[in-house]
């Protein structure tokens, strides 16, 4: 029973916590059985876990599964893992894990390509919910650019609710993904609030990918170069939708022409 928040292991999930960089040594923190869960299917290897004598059903059960799977797994106050945890109330369970590897660019090779590309996207919830919206819509990959939030930041994945185990994530600059994408003929929707064209009206047919920018700025202008410019019409007096908001509709304008796979009822 760890009842110190000095204790190594904690010390150690306090500073993926922080996760002000990335960690040198290549590891995440899993904060919640849900997260753990989606790892454990994924085949992500875990290294340790606590588990505070007061978690929930579903984290004692997650917690049981890791133990089955060989890993070491710590009993620690609830004070202990409420230090770690960054949500208001713990379900009494964290881990720390390896970091999934990029995919690599090969998987914009695929015929039936779609990708959601993340371009300069700061804010961690935003990024997290665009990815687990890219899985729900039958995308098959997403990309990020420099200055985009890290895709396993603790914050992303609490966001994404496990979906960034689900596909394949690149990091590429921005430069090096348009030349990737262009020797491989891939077709680009770039979204812009004063494009020309409505985002329904435009070509969807893979291998394509879907362009967003950053919150502020909107995507780099060099996108603008290499793809189709679209844009979502604003039907009230707003400047501009969430940029989350705006890679759902692009996504699932892709699924519902079946292009992206099967939408399920």
């Amino acid at each position: 029973m760890i009842a110190s928040t000095r204790h190594p292991l904690v010390q150690t999930l306090k500073r993926l916590a922080d996760h002000r960089r990335p960690d040198p040594d290549g590891r995440i923190l899993l904060d919640g059985p849900r997260l753990v869960e989606a790892a454990l299917e994924a085949g992500v290897p875990i290294e340790a876990a606590l588990v505070a004598d007061d978690a929930t059903s579903r984290s004692q059960a997650a917690a049981g599964r890791l133990r089955a799977a060989g890993v070491r797994v710590v009993e620690a106050a609830p004070r202990v893992v409420q230090a770690v945890s960054q949500v208001i109330t713990t379900q009494g369970l964290v881990a720390v894990a390896r970091r999934p590897r990029p995919a690599d660019a090969a998987v914009l090779a695929t015929a039936d390509l779609v990708l959601l590309v993340a371009d300069r996207i700061q804010d961690p919830g935003n990024i997290g919910t665009m990815i687990r919206t890219a899985v729900a819509a039958g995308a098959t990959a997403v990309a990020v650019t420099e200055g985009t939030a890290d895709p396993f930041h603790p914050k992303v994945l609490r966001a994404t609710m496990g979906a960034a185990f689900s596909l394949p994530i690149l990091t590429l600059t921005g430069a090096a993904l348009r030349e990737a994408l262009a020797a491989r003929g891939v077709r680009v929707l770039v979204a812009e609030p004063a494009a020309p064209l409505l985002y329904t009206d435009a070509p969807v047919e893979p291998p394509l990918a879907i362009v967003v920018g950053n919150e502020a700025a909107g995507p780099s202008p060099a996108w603008a170069m290499v793809g189709t410019r679209v844009r979502i019409p604003l039907l009230g007096p707003v400047e501009s939708l969430n940029v989350a908001v705006a890679a759902a509709l692009l996504l699932y304008e892709v699924a519902r022409r079946g292009r992206a796979g099967t939408v399920r009822p």
